[in-house]
């Protein structure tokens, strides 16, 4: 095994541990250890506003380290390309490449040397942007460029089951007792595939009990195809759909469905799964 390798994987492992303290410490663990793997003098992460393309420090390391945290600026420079195109870049002169910007350098006073640039990226949204800066032996690798990526995707990943965790938790809080409480079924899914809402009147229809809750939903096939034919709509194309029927057996008797699928959105607005509701209309 790798040294480079043997650093990533002992990475990876302390993941867990920082999740449990929050998002914060996760970026803050990328930054630091981060810069312990590419072996270089300073990190910073920003805060990715794709709408306003903006960035925000977030975390920084190093000899400019908090002075700069909670300073937002317009997509610029090296973080702001690799924001915009998503794509890792790793520069070993600054002072001749064209991505590079002073701006930073002449408010704080540090010398910007080589940059490793990575965008944190989870489910296609850009979470931010981390900057490793100056190479202690004087230049970047492919291998560091490599490492740098790699964990800065699972840090991302982590941090986005954190938020989703969050946002599901709000809405359990908010609307668990009306979901409950809806007069027809209601079937949702995370944007993984996961069931998390399954209602009492959901329940009642298909005659089941509350075996399906945190399952993924492709096993509610066995129970009626059409649910997760319209979910898997919702979810891998955005397609809604209003007052449709569909006909399903439900121990050994035919019923009629009635339904409509939606988006569900967190108490930020963000898309974060997709529901069926619907009524039995078998005797109407």
């Amino acid at each position: 095994m790798s040294e480079m390798l043997e650093f990533i994987l002992k990475f990876a492992e302390g993941l867990p541990e920082e999740a449990a303290k929050g998002e914060d410490a996760l970026w803050e663990y990328l930054a630091k250890r981060g810069a312990g793997i590419v072996n270089c003098h300073a990190a910073s992460f920003f805060e990715a506003d794709e709408v306003k393309k903006r960035l925000t420090f977030r975390k920084s390391i190093g000899p400019v380290g908090e002075a700069l945290v909670g300073v937002s600026f317009g997509y610029q420079g090296v973080a702001g390309f690799c924001a915009e195109s998503k794509q890792a870049i790793l520069v070993n002169d600054a002072e001749t490449s064209p991505l590079f910007t002073k701006k930073v350098d002449k408010g704080s006073g540090f010398t910007t040397r080589t940059v490793i640039a990575v965008p944190a990226v989870a489910n296609s949204e850009l979470l931010g942007v981390i900057e490793y800066i100056n190479s202690i032996p004087g230049q970047f690798s492919e291998e560091e460029l490599k490492a740098a990526e790699l964990i800065t995707a699972v840090t991302a990943r982590e941090v986005y089951i954190k938020r989703l965790e969050a946002t599901i938790k709000q809405l359990n809080l908010k609307g668990e007792s009306t979901i409950n409480n809806l007069s027809g079924g209601f079937i949702g899914a995370d944007l993984d595939g996961k069931v998390i809402f399954f209602n009492p009147k959901a329940r009642e229809i298909f005659e089941v009990g509350q075996e399906y809750i945190s399952r993924p939903v492709v096993e509610l096939f066995q129970l009626c195809p059409d649910v997760v034919g319209a979910i898997g709509d919702v979810l891998k194309q955005g397609k809604t759909v209003r007052r449709q029927e569909f006909r399903c057996k439900v121990n050994g008797r035919e019923k009629t469905i009635g339904y409509s699928s939606i988006n569900i959105k967190g108490v930020d607005g963000k898309i974060i799964g997709a529901g069926v509701i619907f009524q039995d209309i078998t005797d109407l």
